[in-house]
């Protein structure tokens, strides 16, 4: 078994793609109905789905190096956390002790679920609106998520892997259920942590079959009708004219990670093709899937940003009615900075813990 995974570029692709649909869904107010139906905010699905996929991947492969005694569980558990604290804390740290420094908005009074990563669990509790930090709440998850799988895969036997995955991606839709059987609507049917194990999931079942059971793999690959009918059943219920918000409100997250489940397992072997092959690999495309993380983690603080400078510059104001190609560029070129400065010389430490 190969111990490093190869570099799937068009995976940065979908990530741009992901990142697009957020910053889309949070600046651009479109006049047609249908665009205002179309849930670009899933976008944040399909980055739990390429984490899914990734890290599950990743584990699998270091449990074949524990068993053939290769490696220890105690070495792959460490160089697992230090890989991903050098990846995610850096930034996300340096942001929010500026912001608290600077005495942002609420900075102060939400401090605490900021820095602990539980933003997901502050609007699961529908408390009130935490402001600019609203859309941290994806990354708690997916911290939350890196803090508890590696040990779960693996401490599960081999045998029990392929239930384990199913079973995860069934509790999170029954967890959904429930909780909107007992309480009605809440935050918490797509901001809690389990809540996100469906996503999740779907994306570790793709690196499952990958490892071991490729003949799935390939037969979801090779029927090109599985995409195109997620896709269709997905539009079906949320964007055209819906036949059911109670669907929407249960299973829209779900629905839309259905087929993101599609797309990153064609793009997790280079299967898509023509155009789409020529989107996902474009240079710009990827280098931007690249940085999505730092263009995620600024985004939603533009808006602030562009207020501030408005007050003091004349010309800024004059940017007023394209604000959100304001947003979105200034987003990327923070993110670019921060990339460049900061996240990859650290990434460059992680060759140290392979």
């Amino acid at each position: 078994m190969k111990k490093e995974i190869k570099y799937i570029e068009q995976l940065d692709g979908l990530r741009f793609l992901a990142i697009a649909g957020v910053m889309i869904s949070h600046f651009v107010h479109f006049e047609n109905s249908l665009l205002q139906r179309f849930p670009f905010g899933h976008g944040v699905n399909l980055f739990f789905v390429i984490s899914g996929f990734l890290i599950t991947t990743i584990l699998l492969r270091n449990k074949e190096e524990i068993e053939i005694g290769e490696s220890s569980l105690s070495k792959v558990i460490k160089n697992f956390y230090v890989k991903r604290t050098l990846r995610i804390f850096p930034i996300y740290y340096l942001t929010i002790f500026f912001l608290y420094f600077i005495n942002f908005q609420n900075t102060r009074d939400v401090f605490g679920w900021v820095a602990t990563y539980t933003t997901n669990i502050y609007l699961s509790l529908d408390k009130p609106y935490i402001g600019s930090f609203n859309h941290l709440w994806s990354l708690a998850a997916e911290e939350q998520f890196y803090l508890i799988w590696p040990l779960l895969i693996l401490l599960t036997p081999k045998r029990l892997l392929a239930a384990f995955i199913y079973s995860t991606i069934t509790l999170s839709v029954l967890f959904k259920i429930i909780l909107f059987v007992t309480v009605g609507w809440t935050t918490a049917i797509n901001a809690f942590t389990l809540s996100c194990g469906d996503a999740l999931g779907l994306g570790a079942l793709i690196g499952y079959w990958m490892l071991y059971d490729k003949s799935k793999l390939d037969f979801i690959n090779k029927n090109h009708w599985l995409l195109g009918s997620s896709a269709a059943i997905f539009a079906f219920f949320m964007i055209f004219p819906r036949p059911s918000e109670v669907v929407v409100m249960i299973f829209g997250n779900t629905l839309f990670s259905i087929f993101a489940f599609f797309v990153v397992a064609r793009a997790a072997e280079d299967k898509f093709k023509g155009c789409a092959k020529s989107l996902l690999e474009n240079k710009a495309i990827s280098h931007l899937g690249k940085i999505s993380y730092g263009i995620y983690l600024y985004h939603f603080f533009m808006p602030d940003l562009y207020n501030y400078l408005a007050e003091h510059s004349e010309y800024i104001k004059t940017l007023k009615e394209n604000k959100n190609v304001f947003y979105m560029i200034v987003a990327i070129l923070i993110a670019q900075l921060s990339w460049t400065i900061i996240e990859k010389p650290i990434n460059s430490l992680k060759k140290r813990f392979n």
